[in-house]
């Protein structure tokens, strides 16, 4: 069973149980920090490390459903059901990385009990706010 270790983990759960909660999902994802698996950065001794700015990095993608996906977790120990061999992983604000990475899909704790895909086109509506201005208790029209 799936255990809510932060704020925002709290709320994705809540939000896809009570559409008046996907409002509030959506605010805390924006300021919450995700973490994205970076295969080819090297990281410190201890673990960490900032990046350098302009410094190229490959964020790592996996392909479903004929889109390209890249898997992005709420808490750092969410990797842990993804991936059987440790990898290097960058550590930001969703805001930053959706700006960083416009036009890309993201998969939010993919293979978790609590997971949601976030396609480019919904991405876009976060970050420009208009996802605020949809009413997500009427249901939607085809």
């Amino acid at each position: 069973m799936f255990e809510p270790i932060n704020r925002v983990e709290r709320l994705m759960q809540a939000a896809a149980a009570d559409p008046k909660q996907i409002r509030g999902f959506y605010a805390a994802l924006l300021e919450a920090e995700i973490f994205v698996l970076t295969p080819e950065t090297e990281v410190g001794p201890e673990g960490r490390r900032s990046l350098k700015a302009s410094e190229p990095f490959n964020i790592a993608t996996v392909d479903f459903n004929g889109l390209r996906w890249h898997p992005a977790f709420t808490a750092k120990e969410r990797i842990s059901t993804y991936l059987t061999e440790p990898e290097s992983c960058l550590g930001a604000k969703a805001r930053d990385l959706f700006a960083l990475l416009p036009k890309s899909n993201f998969w939010l704790n993919p293979r978790s009990e609590c997971q949601k895909p976030l396609p480019a086109e919904e991405i876009a509506l976060i970050m420009n706010r208009k996802i605020f201005d949809i009413d997500f208790r009427r249901p939607r029209q085809a």
